[in-house]
């Protein structure tokens, strides 16, 4: 099984140190200061402040802004750091932050040893929260249509995921253990006045559960992320094995991506096709396409 041991597995080539620093992304920071303004303190403190702006000026906002203190949830193991408030209901949502302390998350460490797993198991956990934001509808705030007066906002959103597994900043895992989630909250209103029993539904309930449903270990499905991570480490190994078997493109068996033409769009019929060993234990079979001038039914 290589280097690791459990269910992760790995050749020493892809190890932590020689194929990259564990973080995503050399220099990066989730602590260095945003625009707006500093306050912070306990969770409770922050449902207080919520619950006393509520009917208030939209502007008041400003007060729950927090670039470097943040809000502190003991109780679920992250800090909240709030950058500039919107200005007005209708502005550009406030971005928001998250940082999960790694004794919180509980990832194990060889499931982010080295580059390329870091950024698997951070795209996992960016799909978590975007599909949990869906599933629990906190994705959905008021209605629209309610008119100037009307109450707006209200909604938790995050980068939607795609088919491509890339460095992101929306969720990052980071060398330590820590894991950030960036995404962004419409702030609730009803015409210009702050509806503040509605924000302290959002921060107060919504988004401890977010975090204790998406980015921490044990609410999670462990042979879930170990094979999601395990995948993406078996791609990377295969597209660095395809010049040296003189392949420019691989389709494993059982792939819906391949189609018979490109005027047929029923699934390619399975076929004989190249096989090697991956980094983690198991073949992969599938179709190789060699180079050359020439159209590949992909």
């Amino acid at each position: 099984r290589g280097l690791g041991g459990g269910p992760y597995g790995g050749r020493g080539e892809h190890s932590a140190g020689e194929n990259g620093d564990a973080t995503p992304q050399a220099g990066f920071d989730p602590n260095v200061p945003k625009s707006g303004g500093d306050n912070g303190g306990s969770h409770d403190e922050l449902v207080d402040l919520l619950r006393r702006l509520d009917g208030k000026s939209y502007p008041a906002y400003h007060d729950i802004e927090s670039s470097t203190r943040g809000w502190a949830n003991d109780d679920d193991g992250y800090t909240l750091y709030v950058a500039r408030a919107q200005s007005d209901p209708f502005a550009k949502p406030t971005r928001c932050r998250v940082i999960v302390k790694g004794d919180t998350a509980k990832f194990p460490t060889v499931s982010y040893q080295n580059r390329i797993r870091t950024v698997a198991l951070s795209d996992f956990l960016n799909r978590m929260f975007y599909d949990c934001c869906r599933t629990m509808g906190a994705d959905v705030g008021y209605a629209k249509g309610g008119g100037w007066g009307g109450p707006k906002g209200g909604d938790i959103d995050i980068a939607k995921p795609t088919q491509h597994v890339v460095e992101q900043s929306a969720v990052r895992v980071l060398q330590n253990g820590d894991v950030c989630a960036q995404f962004t909250v419409n702030l609730p209103a009803r015409g210009r006045s702050i509806q503040g029993l509605k924000a302290v539904e959002i921060f107060g309930r919504t988004l401890p559960e977010l975090v204790r449903k998406a980015l921490v270990y044990t609410s999670l499905d462990a042979q879930v992320v170990t094979r999601h991570v395990l995948n993406v480490e078996d791609q990377e190994w295969v597209r660095s094995c395809l010049e040296m078997q003189g392949l420019v493109a691989f389709v494993p068996d059982g792939a819906t991506l391949p189609r018979k033409s490109g005027a047929d769009d029923t699934p390619m019929e399975d076929g004989g096709g190249e096989s090697s060993e991956s980094d983690n234990g198991g073949a992969q079979s599938g179709g190789g396409g060699g180079g050359g001038a020439r159209l590949l039914p992909f």
